[in-house]
């Protein structure tokens, strides 16, 4: 398996798990205060970053001297981000520009962060579906 797919499997299930959990909390947080908000995201961040850190070392460990990113990698990646981009924007839309007039504070904060986490979520997925496919741009 390429290890740039290695890479976009632990992402994908790290962002599936952690915003799953996160976005399970967010309505029993106290929507009153702003740093228990603020708190949530933060840990959530955290320990994706502490997860991918990890992850990132042991495959670079595992890999060392393997082969580097190619055309193909590079092609997938930007397909992949090609595809997120337009969920993104969806999400910034939705956010940005309807919710406002139904929804205000946390709400929007929170579909904005949905917005984001999706498309990385998409993003990734795609990279994993193309090497899976053998896609060659």
């Amino acid at each position: 398996m390429p290890i740039p797919e290695q890479f976009a499997r632990v992402w994908l299930a790290t962002l599936l798990i952690t915003y799953g959990i996160y976005f399970a909390l967010v309505p029993r947080v106290d929507t009153g205060s702003m740093w228990s908000q603020l708190l949530a995201l933060g840990a959530t961040a955290v320990v994706q970053a502490v997860i991918v850190a990890v992850a990132s070392a042991w495959m670079e460990l595992r890999h060392r001297g393997g082969p580097r990113r190619d055309e193909r990698d590079r092609a997938i990646e930007q397909r992949a981000t090609s595809v997120a981009y337009h969920v993104l924007m969806v999400g910034v839309i939705l956010s940005g520009c309807i919710m406002p007039f139904s929804h205000n504070g946390w709400a929007l904060f929170h579909a904005a962060v949905a917005a984001i986490a999706i498309a990385e979520i998409v993003r990734n997925g795609v990279i994993v579906v193309l090497y899976r496919r053998g896609w060659h741009g």
